[in-house]
């Protein structure tokens, strides 16, 4: 079993399961590709643009359950990153600096919960839907 695999057992295996076998499910039929290491406990779903070039779009954590936005991907698209976020309330989107920061990489995140998964998956629909017209 890979590092993949064994990551992804923890997000689909525990508490916010269910949500994250839907995120996931969706994400993978655009072909996104999931990157997991063993030493983290952040799940990347990349992108394969046609130059070769990989992104980093969307990326997980656990505990609180998120969705992150990557910094090297999302910088260059802020404007449509701030659409996005602007759909949650800002309890649902934890800070990215000072004492309570859970990301230095990320451009913005989002709790994944009862309230937010259908939103989630929203983006994460537009997002895949956009990266599988890029010629």
């Amino acid at each position: 079993m890979t590092e993949t695999d064994k990551l992804k057992d923890k997000f689909t295996n525990g508490l916010s399961s269910q949500r994250f076998i839907e995120i996931f499910s969706t994400i993978e039929e655009s072909g996104l590709q999931a990157l997991g290491k063993s030493n983290t406990t952040t799940l990347l779903y990349q992108y394969r643009d046609p130059s070769g070039e990989v992104l980093d779009i969307f990326a997980f954590r656990l505990g609180p359950a998120l969705i992150s936005f990557p910094r090297s991907y999302w910088l260059k698209h802020k404007a449509k990153l701030n659409g996005y976020l602007a759909q949650f309330s800002e309890f649902d989107k934890p800070a990215l600096e000072g004492f309570i920061s859970t990301s230095q990489y990320s451009a913005g995140q989002v709790k994944i919960t009862r309230n937010t998964i259908e939103q989630i998956l929203a983006i994460c629909t537009e997002v895949c839907h956009t990266l599988s017209t890029i010629e």
